[in-house]
């Protein structure tokens, strides 16, 4: 029988540089527990979440060398050419790239980081026609948690914004963290 498993997914955008981006981070249900010790032990004193753009840079180094030393995988997937008005627009593109990767991949679940409401409301009825059209299986579970609720979220925000430094010119994070992830870039049309 295979190994159930689960995708976090959160977002991450480098608007000067036009890039949007949805990093997902695959993770063993029957691993999910030690992953969240894991990060839990990262948090500093009184520190509710991580949260890679509140993080100092010596920080970062250890979030991610700690990502790299959990077993999981991932897909990141980047949309250039991004202004600040199609933002929604690139990311509808990229939960239609993404899902249709995790679902070939076996996933059996997506968690995605609860945004607002209203913006989640527009995920959903993304992922609703995405079913419709018969390009997303009915047998995936998508769900929005907030990452203040789920640890596990907390890893793509770290995978996601290291993908994003890199998409943008620095890869100093990212590195470390290639050769475990799938990367997609693709022009917003």
């Amino acid at each position: 029988m295979p190994v159930a498993r689960t995708a976090y997914v959160d977002e991450s955008s480098r608007v000067r540089a036009g890039l949007y981006l949805l990093a997902s981070v695959i993770v063993a249900d029957q691993q999910a527990d030690r992953h969240r010790e894991a990060l839990l032990g990262l948090l500093h004193r009184g520190q509710r979440r991580l949260h890679w753009r509140d993080e100092s840079s010596k920080h970062r180094a250890l979030l991610v060398s700690a990502v790299r030393q959990l077993p999981c995988t991932g897909v990141v997937v980047t949309a250039t050419g991004v202004t600040p008005r199609r933002q929604e627009r690139a990311r509808r593109k990229c939960i239609e790239r993404l899902l249709a990767e995790l679902a070939y991949g076996g996933v059996a679940a997506v968690v995605f980081e609860r945004r607002h409401a209203e913006l989640d409301a527009r995920d959903r009825a993304m992922v609703a026609a995405l079913r419709r059209q018969r390009t997303l299986p009915l047998w995936l579970r998508v769900s929005w948690v907030a990452a203040a609720d789920e640890p596990l979220l907390w890893l793509p925000d770290i995978v996601g914004g290291a993908a994003s430094l890199a998409a943008a010119g620095d890869a100093t994070y990212w590195e470390e963290l290639a050769a475990t992830f799938l990367v997609e870039r693709f022009p917003l049309t």
